[in-house]
């Protein structure tokens, strides 16, 4: 039985059987948008969404009781745990998570026991090793071995699809452990209730984002009353959160078809990756609201509930690179700019910049593209304020750059089809226009 339609044989007429064809039955409205991406989109994380939701809102109503110290730990522990054991679908990457988080405080705890067992009994051994001792306690090791593992991660010990599944919950871990080794001493380490607390919080233990373990404790003593302004601030941040999500899954193609201009096709791609990242941002605002965090700032102020992680407007529309880099993650570029970018300082502010993005790629296990979006983002930056203060100094005014074309080129690249044509391809089809723009701007200020 013939299945295929009876049409011309001609060349024109099979062109225009098929153009017909496809304007009638491949065109999608409005309607079929809304009930075949945005609810499907919806549907899809509802289930793994509304576990965390309700695990962090019970956490947050317990603790507004003004729980014991060490029953808060152990909750926050176990909210954790149980989150993870619930949404992530890869074993050997739980094991990971477990395994890692476990042996680090080992040892930490026995280089801490070693310490102390060193000072009371040999006080001149002890000084002439102090120096080691003063090295583990600065964090370098723990960064320089957490780099070390994430790469080996990336490549060798882990399949992709399992590492690409637990890399932003270690590089959270990751974060935590720096910042709790370099602001707290060796010896007032926190105990195993309270590291894993910390480490395992429900709140941020899948999205982020990072707080510092001062700000963990700060709840203990100071909860959170929660009221009606603590319900609608969580369903602002879900609103937003969904909102972003149908924006990157579903409208940006609706906007932006695929018979549009290399420029705008490439703006869909990094726009749908922006709002993908503004997803994840809000969505991780919700959870951190729902066990009872906001910003500290307003910690008192019953009727305040936002916790600022990200700022799209800024974002979308920026008056410099470094504005897009501030607020692309509030918090993480809060922690690499006191925790890395301080300490390379001395060294000159273009080798921190740039030492400080090359370390945030290794963060990321040195993935190709995200090393060289990083990258980039800081050579970039640091170019366009150079060239900004010359041109300011030179006519006395105040100058504005609008990144618009930055964005697209480096977003691009977050895109998945550039594992398969690959990010020369990618960056070729926009005629390299940032590096060109970029070398203009280092032939200003040569």
């Amino acid at each position: 039985m013939d299945f295929w339609p009876d049409i011309p044989t001609s060349d024109e007429s099979l062109q225009y059987y098929f153009n017909d064809f496809d304007e009638d039955f491949f065109h999608e409205t409005f309607n079929d948008i809304w009930e075949n991406c945005v609810v499907e989109s919806i549907k899809s994380i509802y289930n793994s969404l509304s576990i965390t939701i309700y695990i962090n809102l019970g956490f947050g109503l317990a603790t507004s009781l003004g729980l014991p110290e060490n029953i808060f730990h152990w909750l926050s522990a176990l909210c954790g745990f149980y989150i993870l054991i619930v949404t992530l679908q890869s074993a050997k990457g739980l094991a990971v998570i477990f395994i890692s988080y476990l042996t680090i405080y080992v040892i930490i705890f026995v280089i801490n026991t070693f310490h102390k067992r060193l000072k009371e009994n040999k006080l001149k051994e002890y000084d002439r090793r102090n120096k080691y001792f003063h090295f583990v306690e600065n964090s370098s090791i723990a960064q320089y071995s957490l780099i070390i593992f994430f790469v080996l991660f990336e490549y060798i010990l882990l399949e992709k699809e399992t590492w690409l599944e637990i890399r932003g919950i270690m590089m959270v871990f990751s974060m935590k452990l720096i910042s709790i080794i370099t602001d707290i001493d060796l010896q007032n380490f926190p105990s195993f209730s309270q590291y894993c607390g910390y480490m395992f919080s429900g709140s941020n233990i899948l999205f982020g984002p990072w707080i510092t373990y001062d700000y963990y404790l700060f709840l203990i003593k100071y909860p959170t009353k929660k009221n009606i302004y603590w319900l609608l601030g969580i369903v602002r941040a879900l609103f937003l959160a969904l909102f972003f999500l149908t924006v990157s899954n579903c409208w940006t193609s609706y906007f932006i078809p695929d018979d549009s201009n290399k420029l705008l096709l490439g703006y869909k791609e990094a726009l749908s990756f922006r709002t993908s990242h503004y997803f994840i941002c809000y969505l991780s605002e919700a959870l951190m609201l729902a066990a009872g965090w906001k910003e500290k700032d307003h910690h008192f102020d019953e009727q305040y509930w936002k916790l600022s992680v990200t700022n799209p407007l800024n974002i979308e529309l920026p008056s410099a690179l470094s504005i897009v880099v501030i607020n692309w993650n509030k918090p993480m570029h809060y922690f690499f700019k006191k925790y890395i970018y301080r300490k390379w300082l001395p060294l000159g502010k273009f080798y921190a910049i740039f030492l400080t993005f090359l370390i945030s790629s290794l963060f990321h296990g040195f993935e190709i593209k995200i090393s060289l979006v990083l990258l980039s983002l800081g050579i970039f930056s640091y170019l366009q304020i150079l060239v900004r203060e010359q041109v300011s100094q030179t006519f006395n005014i105040c100058v504005k750059v609008y990144p618009l074309l930055h964005l697209i080129f480096l977003g691009v690249l977050m895109d998945e089809s550039t594992n398969e044509i690959g990010i020369y391809t990618k960056w070729s089809n926009l005629y390299f226009f940032s590096l060109w723009i970029m070398f203009i701007n280092f032939l200003i200020v040569k």
